[in-house]
């Protein structure tokens, strides 16, 4: 017992451990003192700006200004004082070299750190960034940043500088100065000064508190006015449900920030960066929830509280919903107070054009439109079931004759080419499907959403069943048109529904629709269908790797399917190219694999995506899909602009005889 007293004594009289600060304070002078060192320094023509980025080159460069005074402090017997040193110097040249930018841009003479008894004309280059140095030197001294400033003998380290005392203070209210119903009318203050609501907000990776929540609103029409939406008195003629507010929300297109929480609203580079993390990483609002608190809240030196994944989720939809909704050039209207799950459903509704990508269609680009051409560039004596890139040389298989075979053979033999000869463009789409979906209903013939779908097990006795498959309908290059989802399987009649809903005329078809079951396509609209409508306009063909292999078994396939005839017979699907020697060979005028890259990149959200709600996963997806094909648009405008067109090639000399591949041909007029 004695020792314990003993040991209970001897922690009583050791002093309490503090935390050391990781920072130091922001520099509290009066500012007459900075003001008149200032005047008496620098020119009076100074700026505010000059001003403030000479004190906060000082305040975010501690480890210059550490090394600074080391240098100007000698503690060994072979040091001395240099207060005009290297340190510094360097710091003196560096804000002049961008004040010099700066005011370059602004045609001004001088960078206005001299006054006019420096004499600044008659100072050499070196003598300028001493003098510089010397003003420097001064400032850091009233500003009390040197690290000797207390002992000349100790030398405490400066820490980095807290701006926590110069935060600004911020107010998120409507950017309109006026009714958008009521041009003329302004908008007035709507709450009152101890009523306004006092949140969290996120401004890309900084966090303030306390923001407040300015509201508007005008007196004619009543609508209320927010920081990222209009709130109005729903329209009387559309039907809503009675528990529904009577308010709609509008959604602002152009909003600052926007409310991702209870108490939380964020800038739009902090939204961006959570569709940008999600659209590039392939990451999960939860894995990037992890990664916000991880970096910014549990391992920061500035604790901030933690995000929830919830907030993260809004951000990603509050974001989405505002880039489809410019790029359609229209908005978003809700139920005022609705959940962020019903937001998704109305948002898919209203601006999900049921899969359709809308900007896709007219779009147009030298990977997956090209020029209509009548007749091939060259003839090669080959098979008709040769194909460009695998048969070059060597022997095409026979067609293994049987009875559904020789049957085929009897119907009417078209040539590849489409039946309109005075197209100007020919266009390809390629479609294909991933396997993956939400859950859906597991009554027969039914795939409805599920009130509840999160434990995935009812009753222990079934798991509710997966749509099959997204299907996924793109162009050569890239650019996503439109997808849907198969709820039972892949089937052929399901392919031509959805074809049949982005093309409903003739008109609208492409000319070549590339799908790796376009055998089976083909003789289901042979059978089924009236095949004349489509072949008018259009042929169906599979990407080569599969053609090779159902060439040799599939009559239907081999005939009307090859992807790249070497020999010629489909002009519009190869392009003439010369190898690093001048001599011209066939390659592939599209890219068949385009659906097969989309998907091998969407797949990467498969395990993302499956865990969703029916309404969650049609928008994430139609957003994803969306954001993709905007960017696949701007790299072929790019491309475009740069003069870096793919197949952009220099036309071979006209000869009447070309050798390709070793045989010479002829050039066919």
């Amino acid at each position: 017992a004695l020792q314990i007293w003993t040991l209970y004594l001897l922690l009583a009289f050791i002093p309490p451990v503090k935390a050391v600060p990781t920072k130091d304070l922001f520099p509290d002078i009066p500012f007459k003192l900075f003001s008149s060192f200032v005047q008496d320094n620098f020119s009076s023509e100074i700026t505010l700006a000059t001003v403030l980025t000479v004190l906060f080159s000082l305040t975010n460069n501690v480890d210059i200004l550490n090394l600074h005074a080391r240098a100007k402090n000698p503690r060994l017997q072979d040091e001395y004082s240099v207060p005009v040193n290297g340190w510094i110097r360097a710091l003196s040249t560096a804000i002049k070299a961008h004040l010099d930018a700066k005011i370059g841009l602004r045609n001004m003479e001088d960078t206005q750190l001299f006054n006019a008894s420096d004499n600044q004309q008659h100072l050499s280059s070196s003598m300028q960034i001493s003098t510089i140095s010397r003003k420097l030197d001064g400032m850091i001294t009233i500003l009390d940043l040197d690290p000797y400033k207390r002992n000349s003998s100790t030398m405490q380290l400066l820490k980095p500088i807290s701006t926590s005392d110069i935060e600004p203070v911020l107010l998120i209210c409507p950017a309109r100065l006026t009714c958008s119903t009521h041009h003329k009318d302004s908008i007035h203050v709507l709450t009152h000064e101890q009523d306004r609501a006092q949140v969290t907000l996120l401004k890309g990776i900084k966090l303030y508190e306390n923001a407040s929540i300015v509201a508007g609103s005008c007196t004619n029409c009543k609508a209320i006015y927010y920081a990222d939406h209009k709130s109005v008195t729903a329209s009387s003629n559309t039907p809503r449900d009675p528990q529904l507010s009577p308010k709609d929300k509008l959604f602002y297109n152009n909003a600052k920030y926007v409310k991702i929480g209870q108490s939380i609203w964020a800038d739009r580079t902090f939204t961006n960066m959570v569709v940008n993390s999600v659209y590039h990483f392939h990451a999960s609002t939860a894995a990037y929830t992890e990664f916000w608190n991880y970096t910014f809240s549990n391992g920061a030196e500035n604790i901030y509280p933690p995000i929830s994944r919830q907030q993260v989720w809004k951000a990603f939809i509050e974001e989405t919903v505002r880039q489809i909704s410019v790029s359609m050039n229209t908005f978003l209207q809700v139920p005022d107070n609705i959940s962020t799950e019903a937001v998704t459903k109305e948002a898919y509704e209203q601006l999900g054009q049921n899969g359709l990508i809308g900007q896709s269609l007219d779009h147009s680009c030298n990977e997956c439109t090209h020029p209509y051409k009548a007749t091939a560039d060259f003839i090669i004596p080959a098979d008709d079931a040769a194909v460009v890139g695998i048969d070059e040389n060597r022997a095409v298989p026979p067609l293994q004759q049987n009875a559904e075979n020789r049957e085929l053979q009897n119907m009417d033999n078209n040539v590849m080419e489409t039946g309109n000869s005075v197209e100007p463009d020919v266009k390809m789409v390629v479609i294909d499907g991933i396997v993956m979906g939400p859950a859906h209903c597991a009554y027969e013939d039914c795939s409805a959403k599920l009130a509840n779908a999160r434990t995935g097990v009812f009753y222990n006795y079934f798991v509710a069943p997966r749509f099959y498959c997204v299907e996924t309908l793109c162009a050569p290059c890239g650019v996503v048109i439109a997808w849907t989802k198969f709820a039972k399987s892949e089937g052929a009649s399901q392919i031509m529904d959805f074809l049949e809903d982005i093309y409903p005329t003739p008109e609208s078809r492409p000319s070549y629709v590339c799908i790796d079951k376009a055998c089976v396509v083909l003789k289901h609209l042979i059978t089924s269908r009236n095949w004349n409508i489509w072949k008018a306009t259009t042929r169906f063909i599979v990407d080569s790797y599969h053609y090779i292999n159902h060439r040799v078994g599939d009559y239907l396939c081999r005939t009307y399917c090859n992807p790249s005839p070497l020999n010629g017979s489909a002009p519009n699907l190869v392009v003439v190219e010369r190898d690093i020697n001048d001599n011209p060979h066939y390659k592939r005028a599209f890219n068949t694999q385009a659906c097969e890259q989309l998907n091998a990149w969407l797949g990467g959200f498969q395990g993302i995506l499956n865990r969703m709600t029916v309404d969650n996963f049609n928008w994430t997806t139609h957003a994803l899909l969306y954001i993709h094909t905007q960017r696949v648009i701007q790299k072929q405008s790019k491309k475009s602009s740069q003069g870096e067109q793919l197949g952009q090639m220099e036309q071979p000399p006209y000869n009447d005889e070309v050798e390709i591949d070793g045989v010479e041909i002829d050039r066919v007029d």
